[in-house]
């Protein structure tokens, strides 16, 4: 294999678009680039691809990872949201936290006429696109998994925010506080130790 007279051929290629790209005032991020050029010599070759690229710069940017599902029964996708959460409850007791959690979030979705969760990646191979839904708030790393198919994609959008700060949650959703213990430093004296049957140190080595 002549991987020289390859370059020869793909580097100078690479190089124009990226300056093509500088003349028309396009960004974007090294990881996204390189995923579509990957796409791109999937598609020459006309081998499976999913060109997933697009999803990853919907949710690319400050503020811009959250996404939002219109509550619909005609809606797959929060058919699917609804299902999850449906079925954390009926694998969990009765009033432990996941219970609660997971159906005031069912409650909290349809009063509020959207649903929302968080953009975690695609699978090119599955053709999934995963989101996490924090039903802890917004804030809070812990979620439960979910993945769309990416055919169900167009009924999914930008949150265009971060739920907390559209106050689409309700509370604080802060995480435990650590209470500091304050520690006192009172002096006491030998006749004191002596009185609460303590022996000092001065006890122990005159004994000795």
């Amino acid at each position: 294999m002549d991987i020289q007279s390859i370059r020869k051929i793909f580097f100078p290629a690479v190089n124009d678009a990226i300056k093509e790209m500088e003349e028309q005032n396009l960004t974007c991020n090294v990881t996204l680039l390189k995923r579509i050029i990957n796409e791109a010599v999937d598609g020459s070759l006309n081998r499976n691809h999913s060109c997933l690229s697009s999803v990853i710069a919907d949710f690319s940017g400050r503020g811009r990872a959250w996404a939002k599902v219109n509550v619909d029964k005609d809606n797959p996708v929060w058919n699917t949201i609804k299902l999850i959460l449906q079925e954390e409850i009926n694998s969990s007791e009765d009033n432990s936290d996941i219970f609660k959690r997971c159906t005031s979030m069912i409650d909290l979705f349809e009063n509020t006429g959207i649903a929302w969760m968080r953009f975690a990646g695609v699978n090119n191979k599955s053709k999934v696109i995963r989101f996490q839904l924090r039903i802890w708030g917004s804030k809070l790393e812990d979620h439960i998994k979910i993945r769309i198919d990416s055919n169900d994609y167009s009924y999914i959008s930008n949150l265009e925010g971060v739920p907390h700060n559209l106050n689409l949650e309700s509370g604080n959703f802060l995480e435990d506080e650590i209470v500091k213990k304050e520690i006192i430093n009172i002096p006491v004296s030998n006749k004191d130790l002596k009185n609460l049957g303590i022996q000092t140190l001065e006890d122990i080595l005159i004994e000795g």
